[in-house]
């Protein structure tokens, strides 16, 4: 097959196409390539998801237009399976498995698994696209492995990386509307991969070199990353100063030039989570430790322990007894089944590990990282101390502050607001001592009628 050959193949929607990984991006490729006319094969090693995906049972659970792609085209242009065999004969493979993050390294075990995969199975002649998300310099050590099977790239097989860009809760939106970027090292891998995405991407797709590629997928969730942090910062330095963060925002952003984020409990989510920090350790490798990338990561990482710390100082003084504290929301992101690297699972982790009795409520997953999980909010708050807001789901926007208040524990009570979703004013009215990222009145104003707080409390001024 030659390239005019692969080009009118894909154009008449004939390529047969595999997509490697059927998770948060795989599944949703695969399904808008399907809808676009092709056949697609969707392989993933995990034989449970196979399964589920075959009866028409997808886990993205909010992702509603996932879900119906998949039953409209599954077993006619969609194909779920964990047989290596299907994927033999592919015109264009997709390699779409994940590169997390494992123990303060970068694991790319899968990836290199699915690379040997797709050179055994790609037609000669044909398209091997890389989503998953790269380190720099990583394209070309893809490039060593396809040769080591006999393929040498930009002659016998074509090859590009084209980095996700996908927000949970929109896959199909944003797949379909977002910009691309196609990395490739020849100009015909380039065109083929262009010729493909245009398929069904409505939005702008430029073409550069693939070390641009990997490291611009980095720094736009490092930006993002940074600017999160420089938002927690403002917090921290509210909570200190006795001012209240939500509307020391809502001022600055009156200025035509300043956008700040909103501030929160912590940072979640496979890729916030882990890009900053391949962006830094290549850098670092490679003689540079970008010092503003590494601090803010760590800022992030701390605050859900910041906030353990002031539910601490809190339950230290009350003695109850008890000692209860009900998180609501394990998801990193509102009314979005993911619990990758939520703040949650740090924060129940260490309230556990001080000793005290965790109960958890999330309306969308079941994961409790290990408390206790309930499935009625009213279960969950009942005879609490604290209770901490950590996903801003509907859910909780909408509680009955007044019936919440009649079911937790003796006086008082907690009421950490992570998310920013409540009404100061209507929790305290409730009953409520309610603190927030990024406001500590409350507990300011009786602070010398009541409390003996650790160190980092008592330092706030009155």
């Amino acid at each position: 097959m030659n390239p005019y050959e692969l080009k009118n193949k894909i154009v008449d929607r004939s390529a047969h196409i595999s997509v490697i990984g059927q998770g948060y991006i795989g599944l949703p490729l695969s399904l808008l390539l399907a809808d676009s006319g092709f056949s697609v094969i969707g392989y993933d090693v995990d034989s449970k998801l196979i399964e589920e995906l075959s009866n028409g049972i997808t886990r993205l659970r909010n992702e509603k237009k996932v879900r119906d792609l998949l039953l409209k085209h599954l077993g006619s242009r969609y194909f779920p399976s964990n047989d290596q065999r299907k994927l033999k004969g592919s015109d264009v493979i997709i390699v779409a498995v994940p590169t997390p993050r494992v123990n303060g390294t970068i694991e790319l075990g899968m990836l290199m698994d699915a690379i040997k995969l797709a050179s055994s199975t790609i037609n000669r002649g044909g398209l091997i696209v890389v989503e998953s998300t790269l380190p720099p310099k990583t394209f070309e050590i893809l490039l060593i492995e396809i040769g080591k099977a006999g393929l040498k790239p930009g002659e016998d097989v074509f090859v590009s990386y084209c980095p996700e860009r996908a927000m949970p809760g929109k896959l199909i939106d944003e797949l379909i509307s977002n910009y691309r970027v196609i990395g490739a090292k020849d100009p015909i891998s380039a065109e083929l991969s262009k010729i493909l995405y245009e398929c069904f991407v409505k939005g702008e797709i430029e073409i550069t070199d693939p070390l641009t590629a990997e490291i611009a997928k980095l720094v736009e969730n490092a930006y993002r990353d940074v600017n999160i942090a420089f938002a927690n910062e403002v917090a921290r330095i509210c909570e200190v100063l006795g001012s209240d963060v939500r509307k020391v925002r809502e001022l600055v952003n009156k200025h035509p030039r300043v956008n700040m984020l909103l501030p929160g409990i912590g940072v979640g989510g496979s890729c916030l989570t882990k890009d900053p920090l391949f962006l830094s350790w290549i850098s670092r490798e490679n003689g540079y430790s970008p010092e503003l990338i590494n601090i803010a990561r760590e800022l992030n990482e701390s605050m859900p322990i910041h906030y353990v710390n002031l539910i601490d100082d809190f339950l230290r003084w009350k003695n109850s007894g008890s000692e209860i504290v009900c998180v609501l929301g394990v998801t990193y992101k509102g009314d979005v089944a993911d619990t990758r690297e939520s703040p949650a699972k740090y924060l129940i982790g260490e309230l556990m590990g001080r000793g005290y009795r965790v109960k958890v409520h999330d309306p969308i997953v079941k994961e409790s990282f290990g408390a206790r999980f309930y499935d009625r909010l009213e279960e969950a708050v009942k005879d609490a101390d604290a209770i901490v807001i950590v996903s801003d789901h509907s859910e909780f926007k909408q509680m009955d502050l007044g019936r919440v208040r009649e079911l937790v524990g003796r006086d008082p009570v907690l009421l950490l607001d992570g998310r920013l979703i409540i009404d100061k004013e209507k929790a305290e009215a409730s009953g409520f001592i309610y603190i927030s990222v990024g406001n500590l009145s409350s507990l300011r104003r009786i602070k010398d009628e009541v409390f003996a707080f650790s160190e980092t409390i008592s330092k706030v001024p009155l």
